[in-house]
């Protein structure tokens, strides 16, 4: 099975690609930014220190090498646009396989916001809290005794760029992908929202 998640950024992919990747026994196949930070590959790194966004083909190399010869396997944050995407087509074609399904997260602009604007790092340990879903026992403290910051990012202007970015770039795909496309409402549950992941793909 080769499956792809997609969804906004906060709409809880990471949290579901790791589940299906368990339950399906698939390789998960890191996003190109956590494929970029692990490999340090000195001609990403140039792209990355002058601000530029790093060349599709380059991209395309990396991740294809990650999946190498794998039959099973989930990927995310990979493609991100119509061009990636005919680009992966032609790397599964060539090996006689094909993408199964693609699995979108739906969650509204207004979800993303408040959850991305209330979430929060330990500066020390690097644990996640979310100050809603997930507070910590004692206000603005991790259970190391370390203190919790909000990232850069998370603040709710670049939340709002990103999102637009996002429905820009990648909501064409779920028209290239409507015939693969699973839809999964993402303001549910985690566990809710697996289950009704692992429905759709078994049917």
């Amino acid at each position: 099975m080769i499956l792809l998640i997609l969804g906004p950024p906060g709409s809880g992919k990471g949290s579901q690609i790791e589940k299906i990747a368990r339950k399906f026994n698939l390789k998960l196949i890191p996003s190109p930014g956590d494929l970029f930070r692990k490999i340090g590959n000195s001609e990403v790194r140039k792209y990355i220190a002058s601000g530029r966004l790093v060349p599709d083909e380059l991209v395309a190399k990396l991740i294809f090498e990650e999946i190498g010869d794998t039959e099973n396997f989930i990927l995310e944050g990979y493609p991100r646009n119509i061009s990636q995407a005919e680009t992966l087509k032609n790397f599964l074609t060539k090996r006689n396989k094909k993408l199964d399904k693609v699995i979108y997260l739906k969650v509204s602009e207004e979800e993303i916001i408040n959850r991305i604007t209330n979430r929060r790092i330990c500066s020390r340990c690097g644990r996640n809290y979310n100050l809603i879903t997930n507070p910590p026992k004692e206000e603005g403290k991790c259970e190391c005794g370390g203190e919790l910051i909000q990232r850069e990012d998370d603040r709710e202007e670049v939340i709002r760029t990103r999102f637009n970015i996002f429905r820009k770039q990648t909501e064409v795909l779920l028209d290239y992908y409507k015939q693969k496309l699973i839809v999964i409402d993402g303001e549910q549950l985690i566990q809710k929202v697996f289950e009704d992941i692992c429905k759709e793909l078994v049917k």
